[in-house]
């Protein structure tokens, strides 16, 4: 008598057959761009990751297998880790392979616990399941501890109109969404419910995207802004701290203003440079030179730089004072020892490390300049900041905010993937916010992520480069700005698997 779920086909066991195919579509959803250049494999493949996840455990399937599957999706767009690990922590190989081991296994181990808790609730009918699955998908993205995090809704980002739902519901609300009918899908497909039943959900959610897409175009608009954009990409080696960086810096950014007659009298130019374009000096140091530089040149000059144990952004622009930010969330382990202030001395002491300060979020927060048509906020991101929703929101209610920018290294990956995964997860930040966002990096892709879910990425990783262009655009004031948006998220999934668990257990006890 052959054991539940060892059914096998082709010589596989049907658990791992079906852990393999969780983890093909895992890859497919984050390996952006694919080759077409095109979004929809990642949308579909998102999609799909959790209809097979539940089909599995719909079918009995030990929950076993879908860790396994997860976590050969995590290692397929992670393996870049240990190497870099090795070569930039430094860390020996045996070590760099073990931490990256313990990442991926905890952050599958979230989605065993996502998996078990629609398991759990399907008992009370497949609504509740896809309720209990949605509703887990967001409490471990948005609440839990995560050293890179990762959305479930970002693979939507590739296909603009796809992508304007986040400007209801943000990235944690699209993935409710993806694995909310995911989830339904997956549990009418394993009790072997008709065609019809089972493509009810994918329609449904295509329905419900769409009509997002259209009540996206009669949001409200502010004035329309415009500038011209200088970035500059130095391909400099990541964390070399040596003597003429900024001269580099001035050499590639005066060519390409050069080259595009920059700046012009009706608008103004704000050059960006990258995370760490400016690295061995202390740059809170008051410096009228600095401020001289951009004057010259007539621009408004946004860098990263350094000063003591913080990263730092610092502002330039003619007729007003330096503007400094210290990175708020430093990346947990890379940048800053995760815990109490006595635990991360203890880890500094014994690893070598320096772990950085924070800084914090005030109404200077963003950087104001002069432009022709009045003045003009961009909000800055340090790299990974630009990851976290609430961080974006946040900085953009206290500070205020007519465009994004993100300054990043992703110079410590090298050629690897690492830079458009990164790309992938911060897009969404634009359509959440109404507003374009300018990424700006060491070594590449840089790019523009338009508020309507349009973007663009230039070159590929590990090459020096200067992009110019003129950016119009006219901010929307999305719902997704509403500084209550998570917690009514969490309410509203949280009354539905209570209301739908409800109703079958009422029904069972029905004479």
């Amino acid at each position: 008598m052959r054991r539940p779920g060892l059914a096998t086909l082709g010589g596989l066991p049907a658990g791992l057959r079906d852990a393999l195919a969780i983890a093909l579509l895992y890859l497919v959803a984050f390996r952006f761009p694919l080759a077409s250049g095109r979004g929809y494999p990642e949308a579909a493949a998102a999609f799909l990751l959790p209809a097979m996840i539940f089909a599995a455990v719909g079918r009995g399937r030990r929950l076993g297998w879908v860790f396994l599957g997860v976590l050969l999706g995590l290692v397929g767009i992670f393996y870049w880790v240990p190497e870099v690990m090795h070569s930039k922590a430094p860390m020996p190989y045996a070590a760099a392979y073990g931490v990256a081991g313990l990442f991926f296994a905890y952050e599958a181990l979230g989605f065993l616990a996502v998996a078990a808790l629609g398991r759990l609730a399907s008992r009370r009918g497949r609504a509740a399941g896809a309720f209990a699955a949605a509703l887990a998908v967001v409490l471990w993205e948005a609440c839990a501890f995560h050293i890179y995090d990762l959305s479930m809704g970002a693979p939507l980002g590739g296909v603009p109109w796809l992508a304007q739902g986040a400007a209801f519901l943000g990235t944690h609300g699209l993935a409710a969404l993806l694995w909310g009918f995911g989830a339904w899908m997956g549990f009418q497909a394993a009790r072997g419910a008709g065609p019809r039943r089972v493509l009810a959900a994918p329609a449904l959610l295509l329905i419900l995207l769409a009509v997002f897409s259209v009540l996206w175009r009669h949001l409200p608009r502010g004035r329309q802004r415009a500038l011209d954009v200088v970035m500059v990409q130095p391909c400099f080696e990541p964390g070399l701290r040596r003597p003429g960086m900024e001269e580099e810096n001035w050499a590639l950014t005066d060519a390409e203003l050069h080259r595009a007659g920059l700046p012009r009298p009706a608008y103004a130019t704000l050059v960006l440079w990258p995370e760490s374009s400016v690295l061995g000096r202390d740059d809170r140091r008051p410096s009228p030179r600095l401020r001289q530089e951009a004057q010259r040149r007539g621009v408004a000059w946004l860098y990263g730089t350094e000063g003591g144990l913080f990263n730092l952004l610092r502002g330039e622009a003619a007729g007003q004072a330096s503007w400094l930010q210290a990175k708020v969330l430093p990346m947990p382990f890379g940048e800053r020892m995760p815990g109490p202030a006595p635990v991360r001395a203890y880890l500094d002491r014994q690893l070598g490390f320096y772990s950085q300060e924070p800084g914090d979020l005030g109404p200077g927060s963003s950087f104001t300049f002069t432009t022709p048509q009045g003045p003009l906020r961009a909000h800055p991101l340090i790299c990974s900041e630009a990851l976290v929703e609430d961080r974006v929101a946040q900085g953009l209610r206290t500070a205020g905010g007519d465009l994004l920018t993100n300054h990043t290294n992703d110079g410590w990956f090298d050629r690897s993937a690492a830079t458009d995964l990164h790309a992938a997860q911060i897009r969404l930040r634009a359509v959440e916010t109404g507003l374009p966002l300018l990424r700006a990096t060491l070594t590449g892709k840089s790019g523009v992520f338009r508020e309507d879910g349009s973007w663009v990425l230039w070159g590929e990783p590990m090459t020096q480069a200067t992009h110019s262009f003129h950016l119009a655009w006219t901010p929307v004031d999305t719902p997704a700005r509403n500084p209550h948006l998570l917690r009514w998220l969490l309410a509203v999934l949280g009354l539905g698997l209570i209301v739908t668990a409800s109703k079958v257990q009422a029904g069972r006890m029905a004479p």
